[in-house]
Formats: C-alpha cells, structure tokens, sequence
C-alpha cells in the first residue's frame, strides 16, 4: 500500500511541476537554444539605453531577468507593450528585471516609440545580443535566473509569467 501511494505522489509531483514549466517555442535554431539553456548567460552587448544606466548581468545576479527581444517595426512587439509594462509593475518588489533589446533594424525609431508607447523598462539598442542569444523571431523572451543562467530560452509569449513564478517559487 505505501509503495502504491508512494508513486502515485511521485507521478502526481513529476506532473504538477512540469505543469509549471513555460512552454518553448519551435524555432529553426531550438537544438542550439536547449544547449544554452542551464548555462550562464552571454553578456549583453547593448548601447543606447533608456530609462535606466547601462545593465549589467554581473550585477543582476540575484535577480531574475527577462530580456524582451523586440523591434519597432514589430507589430507583435508593439502589442505587447502594455503587458510588458503590467508586469515591471507587478514584479518590481520581487526582484525581476525586464529589458528590451531593440533590433538595430528600427532602432533609430526606439526613442519615439519608447515615448509614444510609453515604455516603462529599460531599453537599449542590441550590439551583438541577438546574435549571442540566438533570438530569431519577435518578440521573444528568455529567462535568467538569480544565478545568472539562462533558465529558458525563446519561451512561448503566453507563457512569460509563468516562467516568472517559477523562479520566484524556487
């Protein structure tokens, strides 16, 4: 009888907190994605940032960081702006950082549309980010955690939050 309950709760565990894992999306690159994923993040190599000084990912250790890889021309991007701004809001006490790296196709727009779309996180302008995290679509979102490993990489848009309180209940 105990062994039965016994893997009847490990099941039910290994379910539950798979269920909380965020969704990845299926991207042409996703082999080379799960390869980085659990390993430390690629330094960011952004310019031109807005509504904060310069971030660095040494001195977000401890934090969880979201980076919103974005573009002004970027129907979806702009789209999700208010939703990105929503979350800033609401995990700004719990430690979780959000930045917008801006594609450099656009990028002279970033200040307008920063301020016509009243974006509230730090943005900057990418400088290699892209090509260092692999982030081939936009929006897309990857996940660091406090020790400063990329969590998840390209994870499904839905799913952001998600990954966010996962980390948060670690």
């Amino acid at each position: 009888m105990n062994k039965t309950f016994g893997l009847i709760l490990a099941l039910f565990l290994s379910l539950t907190l798979n269920a909380v894992e965020p969704a990845l999306e299926n991207s042409k690159v996703r082999e080379a994605l799960n390869a980085m994923q659990g390993k430390p993040a690629p330094e960011l190599r952004l310019d031109g940032w807005m509504n904060s000084k310069a971030l660095d990912l040494k001195k977000l250790k401890g934090k969880i960081v979201v980076l919103d890889f974005w573009a002004t021309w970027c129907g979806p991007c702009i789209a999700s702006i208010p939703k990105t701004n929503e979350m800033v809001k609401k995990y700004a006490d719990k430690g979780v950082v959000i930045i917008g790296v801006c594609h450099q196709r656009g990028a002279e727009k970033m200040e307008a549309t920063a301020e016509e779309k009243g974006i509230k996180y730090p943005i900057a302008v990418d400088k290699g980010t892209n090509e260092d995290y692999k982030a081939n679509s936009f929006p897309d979102y990857y996940i660091i955690d406090r020790k400063g490993n990329l969590r998840w990489a390209d994870i499904a848009n839905r799913d952001v939050e998600k990954a966010i309180e996962h980390l948060l209940a670690e």
